[in-house]
């Protein structure tokens, strides 16, 4: 993905936005991927594209995915080049109706 902003709309619903467990920039954060899927229905965008738009370091954003992920809000689904651990691709999809813990 480039580096400019994307203009589609975001979505933070209630279960996200109570959700104690959740930092409020993971919230934010989530907001962001479920603005990214609403072009092709899942989020392709590298953490080193969420690393230049939110100016955070790099463990930031593996930090708030796997929060996200953890509590069921998202799933990555991540291809590797065969016999290799290089990822080739990386999507997120979001959970319409979340996990309730």
């Amino acid at each position: 993905m480039d580096n400019k902003e994307p203009s589609y709309y975001s979505i933070l619903p209630a279960p996200v936005r109570y959700d104690k467990r959740l930092s409020p920039s993971s919230k934010i954060f989530y907001a962001e991927i479920t603005s990214l899927t609403n072009k092709l229905g899942f989020c392709f965008a590298s953490n080193r594209y969420f690393q230049n738009l939110y100016k955070v370091s790099m463990q930031t954003i593996n930090n708030w995915l796997k929060q996200l992920e953890e509590f069921g809000y998202i799933k990555r689904h991540i291809y590797r080049e065969k016999g290799s651990k290089e990822i080739l691709n990386r999507y997120i999809t979001i959970f319409e109706k979340p996990i309730q813990i």
